[in-house]
Order: structure tokens, then sequence, then C-alpha cells
């Protein structure tokens, strides 16, 4: 059992830190969010410093690190803003499914664009009338001579209004063989809603995707017809690691602000950090942020050894993972907000920024019910 951090460990937290000192200034993020799009710059030099690539190959353009590295890069980049950093977990957890289930053709066509930046590629699975279920999809797609043709709509998805690949799940005429399929947006037949209106997570919106007619080639399908369910499991404890360290991030930044805040305002005085009362709450909150962050990082390791009989365990762990994080991430932003008094609901604080995107956590990747039945079941199986 080891909890210091290695050199590579170190660097990749460090260079997160430095890059959202640096880059995602409060300037920023208040232009991400009116124009509800994290600026190409600062997507592009996420990519050209290598963020995008950490857990992939060197021969694809990757640093060859580990899980664990991801998160704590992900964690310093979500504590300066979540909508910064969700950009970049969709587009990697789109080149994670390439990268695991695709062809070596698709491989050398999608891995070192989506390192360098060159896209943003998107995930679409999810649909009005489902969340997790492949039988309950209701877009379809039909093979003919020369291609596949899809039509159906897709909901909540991200990524989906910038150029680039998505990976798009369906099913046969029949609800049968969930295939996943990996084509470019904006061909003929595909269309957008506009943005939904979210009150969380602003720079990185989420769209309606309608799909009519959609004639994709026949190379376009990712891990074989009938392959689909098995990419949405091999991908979903990652997806949900990448979700819990932005979650993770939130948190440590919102207690950087109460412990500020503590030390400042002072009270006849002196500092109210000297009140029992401010240094309890401090306590709370750190031992939410700290317990949740150690989650987070198991989780990593555990994803970095997995084998394929491990998945139920990675898995079901990950629910435990998503289910306690998310829930924990609101209550410890909340507490936090409070230590600063009337001055929490105050955007001049940044701290209610915390606790209104801490409020998107338990309702994305999964609700937290849903994550600890799978957790249970699986601890309760015969």
């Amino acid at each position: 059992m080891e909890f210091k951090l290695t050199e590579d460990q170190l660097m990749c937290q460090n260079s997160a830190r430095e890059f959202a000192q640096r880059f995602i200034t409060k300037e920023r993020m208040e232009q991400a969010d009116r124009e509800r799009r994290v600026p190409d710059d600062i997507f592009q030099g996420m990519c050209d410093a290598g963020f995008a690539g950490l857990i992939f190959d060197p021969k694809y353009g990757g640093v060859g690190l580990g899980m664990d590295s991801y998160v704590l890069t992900l964690e310093q980049l979500a504590g300066k803003d979540p909508s910064m950093s969700a950009v970049l977990v969709i587009s990697v957890m789109f080149l994670y499914a390439i990268n695991l289930y695709g062809t070596e053709e698709q491989k050398a066509k999608y891995l070192p664009g989506g390192i360098e930046g060159k896209f943003r590629g998107s995930f679409a699975f999810t649909e009005a009338g489902t969340g997790s279920d492949p039988k309950q999809l209701t877009t379809t797609y039909k093979e003919e001579e020369d291609c596949f043709v899809i039509n159906g709509v897709k909901r909540f998805i991200s990524n989906a209004g910038y150029e680039g690949p998505i990976i798009l799940f369906a099913n046969d005429s029949n609800g049968e063989n969930t295939t996943a399929f990996v084509f470019d947006k904006f061909g003929p037949g595909y269309s957008l809603s506009t943005a939904w209106d979210t009150m969380t997570c602003h720079a990185s919106p989420v769209y309606d995707i309608f799909l009519d007619e959609v004639r994709i080639p026949k190379d376009s399908v990712l891990g074989g017809i009938g392959g689909g369910f098995k990419i949405l499991k091999g991908v979903i404890a990652f997806s949900k690691m990448g979700v819990m360290a932005q979650c993770v991030g939130n948190m440590g930044h919102a207690y950087e602000l109460a412990v500020k805040y503590a030390k400042e305002k002072l009270h006849r005085g002196k500092p109210i950090s000297k009140f029992p009362t401010i240094q309890t709450k401090i306590a709370e909150i750190a031992a939410m942020h700290q317990s949740c962050q150690l989650l987070v990082y198991r989780l990593a390791e555990h994803l970095n050894d997995a084998k394929p009989e491990d998945m139920g365990a990675v898995i079901a762990e990950s629910g435990m993972v998503k289910g306690h994080v998310a829930d924990t991430g609101f209550i410890c932003c909340q507490k936090a907000m409070s230590v600063l008094g009337a001055y929490g609901v105050c955007g001049e604080y940044e701290i209610e920024r915390c606790v209104r995107e801490s409020l998107q956590y338990p309702c994305v990747e999964g609700v937290g019910d849903i994550q600890r039945i799978m957790c249970g079941s699986y601890a309760l199986r015969p």
C-alpha cells in the first residue's frame, strides 16, 4: 500500500495545475459559459500538453502512462472549471473505446488525431426512453449492399456540436444485435437540436441528435455486429472514473475557497478560523474531500490492472464510487459555501459555481440508486 505519488504522477498533477492556473482564468470561464463552448485554444492547449494522450500507446502519439495520471490531471483541470475538463473527458472516452475495440485501421485513423486535438469525439448511447438498457434503443440500422443506414434520435449527447467522429449505438430492425458504429458527424441526415438549457456545465452543452437515413461505410462498425453492449460495459467504469475525478476536483476547489475565506474573514478583529464551529465544518469538508479522492484513486489503480475476468468487480466498484462520490460532492460543496455565509451565494466569491457544478454529478453517468444496486447485487451474488 503506497500513498506517495510517483514522479510521473507528480509531473502530470503539477502540469495540469499550472495549465489551469495560467489559462483557465475567470475571464475565459465567463467566455466559455457565454459562448457555450470551450475555446479552441484552451482545448488545443490541453491536447498539446499531452492530457488527451496520457493513457495511450506512444506509437499513436500517446504518453503511455496509467489511469492514475489521467485522474490526477482531470482533478486539477476540474478544480478550475468542470466544463473545460468535461470536453476532454468525452473526447478521451471516445478514444478509449477505439483503443479497446477498434481495428488497427480504426486506431490508426482516429487515435493520433484525437490525441493531437484535431477533433473532439462524441459517444452516443442515451435516448429519451433509456439510460443504459440496450433493448430499449429505438435508433436502428439496416444493412444495404454498400453501407449501413441509421435512423433515430439520441439525447443529451456531449461534444455533438463539434466537427469530428462519433461512436453511436443502434439496434437492428428486430431490436437485437446492439451495434456500435464510428463515423463523422454532420454528414447528410445528421442534425442537432438546440443545446439543452442546463443549469451546470455551460461550456460543455448537450444536444439531441437526429439521424435521418444517415448512410455510413461498411467499415464503420466498431467491435463487430452485435458487439455494442460489450463495448458499453467495457467503457462504463472508465467513464464513471473520469466524471468522478471531475467531481473530486470541484470539491477540492470548494474546500480551498472555504479555508481561504475562513483565514481572511475577520470578526471582532480575529479571523473566523478561530471559531470552533468553523473548524468543525472545515474538518468535515476535508474528510469528505479526501475520502472521495482516495476512492477515485483506487478505482484508477484497479482499472490499470484489470483483466477481462476482473471487469465485473471493477464495474461494481465504479458504481459504488460514482454513487458515493457524486452525492458526497454536493454535500461537501454546500457545506463549504456555508462557511462564507451570505457571501457564499455571490458570484464574486466563486464558491457558488462549485455548488452549481456539483448538482450535475448525482444525475449524470447513472443515478445514485442504480449505482448502489449495481454494487450491492455484485457483492450479494451467489
